[in-house]
Protein backbone atom coordinates (compact mmCIF):
# COMPACT_ATOMS: atom_id res chain seq x y z
CA UNK A 1 0.00 0.00 0.00
CA UNK A 2 2.74 2.32 0.64
CA UNK A 3 4.41 1.51 -2.24
CA UNK A 4 1.16 2.04 -4.28
CA UNK A 5 0.88 5.39 -2.87
CA UNK A 6 4.39 6.32 -3.59
CA UNK A 7 4.65 5.55 -6.86
CA UNK A 8 1.64 6.61 -7.87
CA UNK A 9 1.90 10.44 -6.25
CA UNK A 10 5.01 10.63 -9.00
CA UNK A 11 2.84 9.29 -11.73
CA UNK A 12 0.09 11.59 -10.72
CA UNK A 13 2.29 14.75 -10.76
CA UNK A 14 4.00 13.60 -13.96
CA UNK A 15 0.35 13.57 -15.59
CA UNK A 16 -0.29 16.47 -17.84
CA UNK A 17 -3.85 16.45 -17.70
CA UNK A 18 -4.56 16.10 -14.19
CA UNK A 19 -1.50 19.26 -13.68
CA UNK A 20 -3.25 21.17 -16.42
CA UNK A 21 -6.73 21.48 -15.42
CA UNK A 22 -6.12 21.11 -11.15
CA UNK A 23 -2.96 23.27 -11.37
CA UNK A 24 -2.71 25.30 -14.21
CA UNK A 25 -5.83 26.13 -15.54
CA UNK A 26 -7.02 28.02 -11.60
CA UNK A 27 -4.10 30.26 -11.64
CA UNK A 28 -4.00 30.94 -15.42
CA UNK A 29 -7.74 32.16 -14.88
CA UNK A 30 -7.39 33.56 -11.86
CA UNK A 31 -4.57 35.81 -13.36
CA UNK A 32 -7.38 36.89 -16.39
CA UNK A 33 -9.48 37.74 -13.33
CA UNK A 34 -7.24 39.95 -12.11
CA UNK A 35 -7.10 42.26 -15.19
CA UNK A 36 -10.74 41.36 -16.04
CA UNK A 37 -12.05 42.35 -12.23
CA UNK A 38 -9.96 45.08 -11.44
CA UNK A 39 -11.71 47.97 -10.01
CA UNK A 40 -14.81 46.09 -10.24
CA UNK A 41 -14.94 45.98 -6.22
CA UNK A 42 -14.93 49.84 -6.27
CA UNK A 43 -18.01 49.99 -8.42
CA UNK A 44 -20.73 51.95 -6.50
CA UNK A 45 -18.23 53.02 -3.85
CA UNK A 46 -18.49 56.87 -3.29
CA UNK A 47 -15.32 59.47 -3.23
CA UNK A 48 -15.44 63.10 -2.17
CA UNK A 49 -17.17 65.00 -4.61
CA UNK A 50 -15.09 67.15 -6.80
CA UNK A 51 -16.24 70.86 -6.37
CA UNK A 52 -15.08 74.28 -7.10
CA UNK A 53 -15.72 77.11 -4.73
CA UNK A 54 -15.79 80.51 -6.23
CA UNK A 55 -13.84 82.59 -3.45
CA UNK A 56 -15.36 86.34 -4.27
CA UNK A 57 -16.21 88.97 -2.04
CA UNK A 58 -19.30 87.63 -1.06
CA UNK A 59 -17.45 84.28 0.53
CA UNK A 60 -14.62 86.46 1.91
CA UNK A 61 -17.75 88.61 3.38
CA UNK A 62 -19.75 85.54 4.68
CA UNK A 63 -18.10 83.96 7.72
CA UNK A 64 -21.39 80.98 7.70
CA UNK A 65 -20.48 79.62 4.65
CA UNK A 66 -16.72 79.97 4.88
CA UNK A 67 -17.14 77.61 8.16
CA UNK A 68 -19.57 75.36 6.26
CA UNK A 69 -17.05 75.01 3.15
CA UNK A 70 -14.71 74.37 5.85
CA UNK A 71 -16.75 71.54 7.61
CA UNK A 72 -18.24 70.11 4.76
CA UNK A 73 -14.24 69.52 3.20
CA UNK A 74 -12.63 68.70 6.22
CA UNK A 75 -12.44 64.99 7.36
CA UNK A 76 -13.95 64.28 10.79
CA UNK A 77 -12.85 61.01 12.85
CA UNK A 78 -12.47 58.11 10.67
CA UNK A 79 -14.84 59.34 7.77
CA UNK A 80 -13.57 60.45 4.53
CA UNK A 81 -14.61 64.97 4.00
CA UNK A 82 -17.56 64.91 1.45
CA UNK A 83 -16.32 67.61 -0.56
CA UNK A 84 -13.02 67.68 -2.57
CA UNK A 85 -12.67 71.80 -2.76
CA UNK A 86 -10.82 73.41 -5.00
CA UNK A 87 -11.11 76.96 -4.95
CA UNK A 88 -11.81 79.84 -8.48
CA UNK A 89 -11.14 83.61 -7.93
CA UNK A 90 -14.49 83.98 -10.19
CA UNK A 91 -17.44 82.46 -11.39
CA UNK A 92 -16.32 82.66 -14.60
CA UNK A 93 -12.77 80.52 -13.95
CA UNK A 94 -14.60 78.15 -12.05
CA UNK A 95 -16.71 77.03 -14.34
CA UNK A 96 -14.26 76.96 -17.16
CA UNK A 97 -12.48 74.62 -14.65
CA UNK A 98 -16.00 72.36 -14.46
CA UNK A 99 -15.99 72.40 -18.31
CA UNK A 100 -12.46 71.43 -18.76
CA UNK A 101 -12.64 68.79 -16.30
CA UNK A 102 -15.58 66.68 -18.30
CA UNK A 103 -13.46 64.20 -19.55
CA UNK A 104 -11.35 62.99 -16.16
CA UNK A 105 -12.02 60.28 -14.52
CA UNK A 106 -13.27 61.77 -11.35
CA UNK A 107 -14.68 65.03 -12.81
CA UNK A 108 -15.60 68.23 -11.18
CA UNK A 109 -19.55 68.00 -10.42
CA UNK A 110 -20.41 71.01 -9.84
CA UNK A 111 -19.33 74.55 -8.49
CA UNK A 112 -20.15 76.45 -5.12
CA UNK A 113 -20.42 80.06 -4.72
CA UNK A 114 -22.50 83.00 -2.38
CA UNK A 115 -25.67 83.99 -4.19
CA UNK A 116 -28.25 86.39 -3.13
CA UNK A 117 -29.38 86.58 0.60
CA UNK A 118 -26.16 84.64 1.20
CA UNK A 119 -27.82 81.25 0.07
CA UNK A 120 -25.44 79.36 -1.92
CA UNK A 121 -25.99 78.69 -5.72
CA UNK A 122 -25.38 75.45 -7.21
CA UNK A 123 -23.89 75.11 -10.87
CA UNK A 124 -23.81 71.20 -11.99
CA UNK A 125 -21.51 69.93 -14.35
CA UNK A 126 -24.12 68.50 -17.28
CA UNK A 127 -21.00 67.31 -19.71
CA UNK A 128 -19.60 64.92 -17.57
CA UNK A 129 -18.67 61.70 -19.29
CA UNK A 130 -16.82 59.75 -16.68
CA UNK A 131 -16.55 56.19 -16.65
CA UNK A 132 -19.40 55.32 -13.95
CA UNK A 133 -21.87 58.32 -15.66
CA UNK A 134 -24.62 56.82 -12.95
CA UNK A 135 -22.31 57.70 -10.11
CA UNK A 136 -22.43 61.36 -11.59
CA UNK A 137 -25.88 61.78 -11.09
CA UNK A 138 -25.46 60.73 -6.90
CA UNK A 139 -22.66 63.07 -6.79
CA UNK A 140 -24.39 65.85 -7.99
CA UNK A 141 -27.05 64.52 -5.56
CA UNK A 142 -25.01 64.93 -2.83
CA UNK A 143 -23.74 68.70 -4.03
CA UNK A 144 -27.49 69.66 -4.08
CA UNK A 145 -28.70 68.12 -0.58
CA UNK A 146 -25.44 69.71 1.16
CA UNK A 147 -26.52 73.22 0.07
CA UNK A 148 -29.92 72.94 0.80
CA UNK A 149 -29.32 71.48 4.14
CA UNK A 150 -26.90 75.02 4.46
CA UNK A 151 -29.28 76.77 3.39
CA UNK A 152 -32.19 75.88 5.40
CA UNK A 153 -30.15 76.04 8.68
CA UNK A 154 -29.27 79.67 7.66
CA UNK A 155 -33.58 80.12 7.34
CA UNK A 156 -33.76 78.47 10.25
CA UNK A 157 -31.46 80.74 12.50
CA UNK A 158 -32.71 83.78 9.87
CA UNK A 159 -35.89 83.14 11.30
CA UNK A 160 -35.20 82.24 15.11
CA UNK A 161 -33.42 85.98 14.89
CA UNK A 162 -36.29 87.61 13.95
CA UNK A 163 -38.37 85.79 15.90
CA UNK A 164 -37.07 85.16 18.97
CA UNK A 165 -33.87 86.41 19.22
CA UNK A 166 -32.79 85.18 23.20
CA UNK A 167 -32.70 81.93 21.75
CA UNK A 168 -29.43 81.63 19.89
CA UNK A 169 -28.38 82.80 23.76
CA UNK A 170 -28.87 79.24 24.88
CA UNK A 171 -26.57 76.62 23.90
CA UNK A 172 -28.48 74.24 23.76
CA UNK A 173 -29.87 75.86 20.45
CA UNK A 174 -27.03 77.12 18.97
CA UNK A 175 -25.43 73.27 19.69
CA UNK A 176 -28.44 71.84 18.25
CA UNK A 177 -28.11 74.23 14.95
CA UNK A 178 -24.26 73.43 14.53
CA UNK A 179 -24.32 70.02 15.46
CA UNK A 180 -25.74 66.92 12.63
CA UNK A 181 -27.35 64.34 14.11
CA UNK A 182 -27.14 60.95 11.94
CA UNK A 183 -30.66 59.79 11.13
CA UNK A 184 -29.25 56.52 9.62
CA UNK A 185 -26.71 54.17 11.26
CA UNK A 186 -24.69 52.48 9.41
CA UNK A 187 -24.11 48.53 9.79
CA UNK A 188 -22.89 45.49 8.23
CA UNK A 189 -25.25 42.23 7.81
CA UNK A 190 -22.24 40.39 7.16
CA UNK A 191 -19.25 39.73 8.83
CA UNK A 192 -16.79 41.34 5.77
CA UNK A 193 -18.14 43.94 3.21
CA UNK A 194 -19.82 42.47 -0.08
CA UNK A 195 -17.15 42.47 -3.23
CA UNK A 196 -18.66 41.53 -6.76
CA UNK A 197 -15.46 40.05 -7.68
CA UNK A 198 -14.78 37.18 -4.91
CA UNK A 199 -17.69 34.88 -6.26
CA UNK A 200 -15.88 33.69 -9.44
CA UNK A 201 -12.91 33.04 -7.25
CA UNK A 202 -15.30 31.20 -5.41
CA UNK A 203 -16.56 29.63 -8.39
CA UNK A 204 -13.31 29.04 -9.90
CA UNK A 205 -11.78 27.14 -6.77
CA UNK A 206 -15.10 24.88 -7.38
CA UNK A 207 -14.48 24.32 -10.62
CA UNK A 208 -11.05 23.17 -10.20
CA UNK A 209 -11.86 20.84 -6.93
CA UNK A 210 -14.32 19.12 -9.38
CA UNK A 211 -11.83 18.95 -11.86
CA UNK A 212 -9.47 17.15 -9.68
CA UNK A 213 -11.89 13.92 -10.00
CA UNK A 214 -9.47 13.72 -13.26
CA UNK A 215 -7.12 12.19 -11.08
CA UNK A 216 -8.35 9.86 -9.53
CA UNK A 217 -10.27 8.73 -12.65
CA UNK A 218 -7.12 8.32 -14.17
CA UNK A 219 -5.56 6.27 -11.07
CA UNK A 220 -8.58 3.70 -10.74
CA UNK A 221 -8.62 3.39 -14.51
CA UNK A 222 -4.62 1.92 -14.00
CA UNK A 223 -6.17 -0.31 -11.65
CA UNK A 224 -8.42 -2.29 -13.42
CA UNK A 225 -7.57 -4.85 -15.10
CA UNK A 226 -9.35 -4.66 -18.51
CA UNK A 227 -8.40 -0.97 -18.91
CA UNK A 228 -4.45 -1.02 -19.51
CA UNK A 229 -2.11 -3.36 -19.03
CA UNK A 230 -0.75 -2.15 -16.04
CA UNK A 231 -4.24 -3.13 -14.41
CA UNK A 232 -4.35 -6.41 -15.71
CA UNK A 233 -0.38 -7.46 -13.51
CA UNK A 234 -1.45 -5.50 -10.60
CA UNK A 235 -4.63 -7.54 -10.26
CA UNK A 236 -2.58 -10.79 -10.18
CA UNK A 237 -0.05 -9.14 -7.63
CA UNK A 238 0.40 -9.69 -3.88
CA UNK A 239 -1.76 -6.36 -2.83
CA UNK A 240 -5.54 -6.90 -2.21
CA UNK A 241 -8.12 -5.07 -4.54
CA UNK A 242 -8.93 -2.88 -1.33
CA UNK A 243 -5.41 -2.60 0.00
CA UNK A 244 -4.59 -0.85 -3.69
CA UNK A 245 -7.59 1.15 -3.66
CA UNK A 246 -6.94 2.49 -0.89
CA UNK A 247 -3.67 3.56 -1.42
CA UNK A 248 -4.71 4.96 -4.79
CA UNK A 249 -7.51 6.86 -3.21
CA UNK A 250 -4.77 8.65 -0.82
CA UNK A 251 -2.47 9.22 -2.97
CA UNK A 252 -5.35 11.26 -5.67
CA UNK A 253 -6.55 12.72 -2.57
CA UNK A 254 -3.12 14.24 -1.73
CA UNK A 255 -2.12 15.70 -4.89
CA UNK A 256 -5.57 17.14 -5.79
CA UNK A 257 -5.48 18.76 -2.36
CA UNK A 258 -2.06 19.62 -3.05
CA UNK A 259 -3.16 21.90 -6.47
CA UNK A 260 -6.04 22.97 -4.42
CA UNK A 261 -3.18 24.58 -2.13
CA UNK A 262 -1.26 26.33 -4.48
CA UNK A 263 -4.19 27.92 -6.74
CA UNK A 264 -5.78 29.13 -3.11
CA UNK A 265 -2.30 30.93 -2.07
CA UNK A 266 -2.21 32.34 -5.22
CA UNK A 267 -5.61 33.71 -5.24
CA UNK A 268 -4.82 34.66 -1.69
CA UNK A 269 -1.56 36.58 -2.26
CA UNK A 270 -1.41 37.61 -5.87
CA UNK A 271 -4.84 37.44 -7.10
CA UNK A 272 -5.40 39.65 -3.22
CA UNK A 273 -8.96 37.86 -3.02
CA UNK A 274 -9.87 38.65 0.84
CA UNK A 275 -10.95 35.06 2.51
CA UNK A 276 -11.84 36.84 6.06
CA UNK A 277 -8.38 36.03 7.96
CA UNK A 278 -10.14 32.26 8.28
CA UNK A 279 -6.90 30.34 6.16
CA UNK A 280 -7.25 26.96 8.14
CA UNK A 281 -10.61 27.08 7.58
CA UNK A 282 -10.22 27.40 3.74
CA UNK A 283 -7.99 24.78 3.73
CA UNK A 284 -10.05 22.51 5.05
CA UNK A 285 -13.17 23.39 3.20
CA UNK A 286 -10.62 22.36 0.05
CA UNK A 287 -9.61 19.22 1.64
CA UNK A 288 -13.01 17.89 1.85
CA UNK A 289 -13.32 18.94 -1.61
CA UNK A 290 -10.65 17.42 -3.13
CA UNK A 291 -11.94 14.08 -0.86
CA UNK A 292 -15.16 14.22 -2.62
CA UNK A 293 -13.79 14.56 -5.87
CA UNK A 294 -11.66 12.04 -5.14
CA UNK A 295 -14.50 9.71 -4.85
CA UNK A 296 -16.03 11.29 -7.92
CA UNK A 297 -13.38 9.96 -10.27
CA UNK A 298 -13.41 6.64 -8.60
CA UNK A 299 -17.01 6.18 -8.89
CA UNK A 300 -16.71 7.08 -12.80
CA UNK A 301 -14.19 5.08 -13.22
CA UNK A 302 -15.61 1.85 -11.93
CA UNK A 303 -19.15 2.24 -14.49
CA UNK A 304 -19.14 -0.88 -16.46
CA UNK A 305 -19.96 -0.81 -20.55
CA UNK A 306 -18.02 2.95 -20.82
CA UNK A 307 -14.57 2.84 -22.35
CA UNK A 308 -11.87 5.18 -20.60
CA UNK A 309 -12.97 7.53 -23.25
CA UNK A 310 -16.63 7.75 -22.67
CA UNK A 311 -15.71 7.91 -18.84
CA UNK A 312 -13.21 11.04 -19.26
CA UNK A 313 -16.06 12.90 -21.39
CA UNK A 314 -18.99 11.78 -18.50
CA UNK A 315 -15.92 13.45 -16.26
CA UNK A 316 -15.46 16.54 -17.87
CA UNK A 317 -19.16 17.04 -18.90
CA UNK A 318 -19.87 16.74 -15.31
CA UNK A 319 -18.16 19.39 -14.24
CA UNK A 320 -19.07 21.98 -17.02
CA UNK A 321 -22.40 21.35 -15.80
CA UNK A 322 -21.45 21.95 -12.13
CA UNK A 323 -19.10 24.99 -13.08
CA UNK A 324 -22.55 26.57 -14.91
CA UNK A 325 -24.71 26.42 -12.09
CA UNK A 326 -22.25 27.69 -9.71
CA UNK A 327 -21.40 30.69 -12.08
CA UNK A 328 -18.47 30.26 -13.39
CA UNK A 329 -18.52 31.50 -16.90
CA UNK A 330 -20.10 35.33 -16.61
CA UNK A 331 -22.40 37.20 -15.41
CA UNK A 332 -25.15 35.63 -17.39
CA UNK A 333 -24.36 32.46 -15.87
CA UNK A 334 -24.30 34.13 -12.57
CA UNK A 335 -28.15 35.53 -13.23
CA UNK A 336 -28.86 31.54 -14.44
CA UNK A 337 -27.34 30.10 -11.41
CA UNK A 338 -29.29 32.23 -9.10
CA UNK A 339 -32.63 31.73 -11.08
CA UNK A 340 -32.10 28.09 -10.71
CA UNK A 341 -31.39 28.31 -6.92
CA UNK A 342 -34.38 30.50 -6.35
CA UNK A 343 -36.44 28.01 -8.30
CA UNK A 344 -35.25 24.79 -7.17
CA UNK A 345 -32.72 25.35 -3.88
CA UNK A 346 -32.33 21.02 -3.48
CA UNK A 347 -30.63 21.91 -7.15
CA UNK A 348 -27.48 23.11 -4.96
CA UNK A 349 -27.07 20.61 -2.54
CA UNK A 350 -26.11 18.19 -4.97
CA UNK A 351 -24.01 20.38 -7.18
CA UNK A 352 -20.15 19.69 -5.61
CA UNK A 353 -19.21 23.01 -7.30
CA UNK A 354 -21.70 24.85 -5.39
CA UNK A 355 -21.39 23.42 -2.00
CA UNK A 356 -17.39 24.23 -2.42
CA UNK A 357 -17.90 27.98 -3.49
CA UNK A 358 -21.07 28.30 -0.73
CA UNK A 359 -18.39 26.91 2.11
CA UNK A 360 -15.82 29.61 1.10
CA UNK A 361 -19.01 32.11 0.98
CA UNK A 362 -20.08 31.15 4.47
CA UNK A 363 -16.46 31.60 5.83
CA UNK A 364 -16.20 35.19 4.68
CA UNK A 365 -19.70 36.42 5.22
CA UNK A 366 -21.22 34.82 8.16
CA UNK A 367 -20.39 35.11 11.53
CA UNK A 368 -20.93 31.59 12.84
CA UNK A 369 -19.46 28.36 11.38
CA UNK A 370 -22.83 26.62 11.36
CA UNK A 371 -23.43 26.98 7.48
CA UNK A 372 -19.55 26.35 6.52
CA UNK A 373 -20.31 23.12 8.31
CA UNK A 374 -23.11 21.99 6.68
CA UNK A 375 -21.43 22.50 3.77
CA UNK A 376 -18.58 20.38 4.89
CA UNK A 377 -20.93 17.74 5.95
CA UNK A 378 -23.05 17.52 2.51
CA UNK A 379 -19.11 17.22 0.82
CA UNK A 380 -18.25 14.32 2.62
CA UNK A 381 -21.41 12.93 2.35
CA UNK A 382 -20.82 12.62 -1.03
CA UNK A 383 -17.45 11.94 -0.86
CA UNK A 384 -18.48 8.66 1.57
CA UNK A 385 -21.22 7.66 -0.81
CA UNK A 386 -18.96 7.66 -3.91
CA UNK A 387 -16.07 5.70 -2.33
CA UNK A 388 -18.98 3.23 -0.84
CA UNK A 389 -20.54 2.72 -4.71
CA UNK A 390 -16.61 2.67 -6.01
CA UNK A 391 -15.55 -0.06 -3.49
CA UNK A 392 -18.80 -1.83 -4.26
CA UNK A 393 -18.31 -2.08 -7.52
CA UNK A 394 -14.97 -2.99 -7.61
CA UNK A 395 -14.79 -5.76 -5.35
CA UNK A 396 -17.90 -7.24 -7.18
CA UNK A 397 -16.07 -7.25 -10.43
CA UNK A 398 -14.58 -10.88 -11.97
CA UNK A 399 -12.72 -11.69 -14.95
CA UNK A 400 -12.68 -15.08 -16.56
CA UNK A 401 -9.79 -14.20 -18.31
CA UNK A 402 -7.29 -11.10 -18.93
Amino acid sequence: MANTFKYLVLALVRDRDMMIWSLAFPIILSTCFIFMFAGLDNIGQTEPVRTVVVQDAAYDGDEAFRSFIEGISGSAEGEEPLLAVEFAPTRGEATARMAASAQDEHPIEGVLLVGGGGLPEVLLNNMTSSDDPQMGGVYQSILVTAADSYASRRQLVTDLMEDDPRALANQAVTDALSAVEPLTQKVSVTQNAPKESVRYYFALLGFAAVMGAQGSLTAVLWLLPRTSALGARRSVGGTSRLRSLLGTLAACWIVSFACLVVAYLFMRFVAGVDFAGRDLLCLAALAASSLMATALGAAIAVLPRLNSNAKAGLLTALVCIAALFAGLYGQPTMELADTVAAACPASQWVNPAVQVSQAMFSLMYYDTLAPFLTHIAVLLVMAAVLLACSAAALRRQRYASL
